[in-house]
């Protein structure tokens, strides 16, 4: 909880000339955007690595950075289109606060042969954003060796990492004793209905999985962070009810988790792409009303960019 004496909190409000709500006649206030005032905590060079972790938001933050001349590792990363349709980097997108530390925690350890599930003579990675499709198992192996290793050279040459935290909706398979990014294939869930449970994280574990990976990431003292929650919403809710509400939940989650890493850690930054793009409502979306609309995307990006690159 956050306290502040009575008399330095009415001095305080009244120097902070952005504590009311923007009207349409403030200048924060553009085409129908609030753009909230942000005081950087670091900047970036342009010299600087800059690495991503995080859901489909983080490719298009990659973008814009690449744009601006900086080094990004994982924009590089490509995986054959019929394995993770979509972008070529696509199948790093992770989307649970759990996935993305078993990916930080990985960059350490030998390739984890957990969540690889038998679909004939093939398998389905469920630790990766394939959408269930299946490759043999050596290249499935392969290709966790192919990311281990970015992760293991990416953070070890980048300054800063930016994450963009997606949602608290997660598969976990009890018997491996670990977080899935994708759920597990049906037959497979019939089959072993004790091995896996859906979980809607709550904020204690939230915060739990979100500062083991924050203090793995800076340890050392030699990187920043830049944590963002992700506009786009979940697609598919498994806690029951309306996705609508669902997403909202997952969202505040994330955003309270994130305001307390940044009330607990001096070098991360807290971004607010999501504020940015919500107060404009569905005009943000493409006609799916999940996707946002990549002019959208690359305004409120550069103008984190414009924030924080220096030189």
């Amino acid at each position: 909880m956050k306290t502040i004496p009575g008399p330095e909190a009415f001095k305080a409000t009244l120097r902070n000339k952005a504590r009311k709500f923007a009207d349409r006649e403030d200048a924060r206030f553009q085409d129908g955007f609030i753009f909230p005032q942000i005081d950087p905590g670091f900047s970036i060079s342009k010299s600087q690595s800059v690495f991503t972790i995080g859901s489909c938001f983080a490719r298009n933050v990659e973008e814009v950075l690449l744009a601006q001349g900086i080094t990004v590792p994982t924009a590089h990363f490509t995986a054959p289109n019929d394995e993770a349709p979509g972008r070529p980097n696509r199948v790093l997108n992770q989307y649970n606060p759990g996935t993305m530390l078993q990916c930080v925690q990985a960059a350490t350890q030998p390739v984890d042969t957990r969540a690889l599930y038998a679909k004939g003579d093939e398998a389905v990675d469920c630790l990766l954003a394939t959408g269930s499709r299946p490759v043999a198992r050596a290249r499935a192996m392969e290709r966790r060796q192919q990311i281990v290793d970015l992760y293991k050279s990416g953070l070890d040459q980048s300054e800063v990492v930016v994450v963009t935290l997606g949602l608290v909706e997660a598969w976990y398979d009890l018997k491996d004793g670990i977080y899935l990014n994708e759920a597990p294939p049906p037959p497979l869930i019939n089959a072993d209905p004790d091995r896996f449970e859906f979980r809607q994280l709550d904020v204690p574990t939230s915060q739990a999985l979100i500062f083991e990976m924050t203090e793995r990431l800076l340890e050392g003292g030699r990187r920043k962070i830049v944590m963002t929650v992700s506009p786009v919403p979940l697609q598919v809710t498994f806690a029951g009810g309306d996705a609508l509400m669902r997403n909202n939940y997952s969202k505040s989650v994330l955003r309270i988790v994130a305001e307390m890493a940044t009330q607990t850690f001096a070098d991360v930054d807290y971004f607010p792409s999501y504020e940015i793009i919500v107060t404009a409502g569905l005009r943000s979306f493409g006609a799916d009303n999940v996707h946002v609309r990549p002019q959208v995307v690359e305004r409120v990006v550069n103008h984190m960019v414009s924030l924080y690159v220096k030189g």
